[in-house]
């Protein structure tokens, strides 16, 4: 895929495109977790699992951190490999997502059963939070469906899975995979105000198409 294949726009300005990479380049990977007591029957260990043997599909200049979370989130830290865990709490997912937020292009990946009932930041500033920063979300849900994940990834051009804990890893391993293969557009924005800028790619080709794509970000 070449510059000259895709218009894209911002709020329907149409802006230059400067480089199309197909290599995604060196980035931190976030693996947030659900560790409430709702996490137990065998799937706090699959997931701690699954990301111990799926993140080495990840590159060797990757940053990988881990984000444990109940009712309380921990800081985001190095991942620790064969790490045990008892699941215990309530569940704060919406703060515990916009902890992962970073200046840095980061991909966080969610493991949680989706439920909320701690979390003292609200839908909407969570969702303001990571779409203000280059994060791009991904989930992958054991359990009820997420309204927040859903639009969370949606904004941010990431994706939603459902798994149980058997499941689990062969969705984490399918992620990865289509995370190392997403190509990076790059612009500079111009002719529009802070506040809320849709993004709307398209191929202008016939026999190329755009699966998924980043729809937009907040700018100061």
């Amino acid at each position: 895929m070449q510059i000259g294949d895709l218009r894209l726009t911002e709020n329907n300005i149409e802006q230059t495109i400067r480089e199309v990479r197909a290599d995604r380049g060196a980035a931190r990977f976030v693996f947030v977790v659900d560790r409430s007591l709702s996490m137990g029957g065998g799937k706090l260990e699959s997931a701690l699992r699954a990301i111990d043997e799926e993140s080495k599909l990840l590159r060797t200049d990757d940053r990988v951190e881990i984000i444990l979370f109940n009712h309380n989130v921990m800081p985001a830290r190095p991942l620790v490999r064969g790490e045990h865990v008892e699941p215990s709490g309530g569940t704060s997912l919406r703060d515990a997502v916009s902890s992962a937020a970073s200046h840095d292009r980061t991909y966080a990946i969610v493991i949680t059963d989706g439920g909320d009932r701690n979390s003292m930041t609200s839908e909407e500033e969570a969702l303001r939070k990571i779409s203000s920063t280059k994060l791009t979300l991904d989930a992958i849900i054991l359990g009820n469906v997420s309204r927040f994940l859903d639009r969370a990834a949606k904004n941010t051009g990431g994706s939603v899975a459902h798994a149980s804990a058997s499941t689990l890893r062969q969705e984490l391993h399918r992620m990865i995979l289509d995370i190392n293969s997403r190509y990076t557009v790059i612009y500079q924005s111009r002719g529009n105000p802070s506040g809320w800028r849709s993004i709307s790619i398209t191929p202008k080709h016939r026999n190329l198409e755009v699966l998924n794509a980043r729809k937009g970000y907040f700018a100061q």
